[in-house]
């Protein structure tokens, strides 16, 4: 009779490196785009609020609108690239380990 064995076991094609801080380097640039935003915005304020007239109320008016918008829109890029990230990290270390499982013909079982 062939003694047919099976072997199962978990098998790393790569060494673990933890992926999750990659969004650590896209949001450090992020922010520093954001302090420049905020820094152009209180000049634009202070020099606007000294003005008068309805053309500089309703620039003025835009202008912040379009700067909150601008916040909100890098406040959620953020957010999605720490969300991102941890994803990748997740996809990437399921594929790195794959379950493996071994059929093989024990041989000393067939010589009896």
């Amino acid at each position: 009779m062939v003694g047919i064995e099976q072997y199962k076991t978990s098998y790393a094609f790569a060494p673990y490196e933890d992926l999750r801080f990659k969004h650590q380097i896209f949001n450090a640039e992020l922010g520093r785009v954001r302090t420049i935003n905020d820094e152009l915005a209180s000049i634009i304020n202070a020099e606007l609020e000294v003005s008068e007239g309805k053309v500089i109320e309703q620039s003025l008016m835009e202008f912040n609108k379009n700067h909150r918008l601008f916040t909100i829109i890098t406040n959620d890029q953020s957010r999605l690239m720490v969300t991102l990230s941890n994803k990748y990290h997740e996809h990437v270390t399921e594929m790195n380990r794959q379950e493996l499982t071994i059929f093989y013909e024990d041989l000393e079982k067939n010589s009896d």
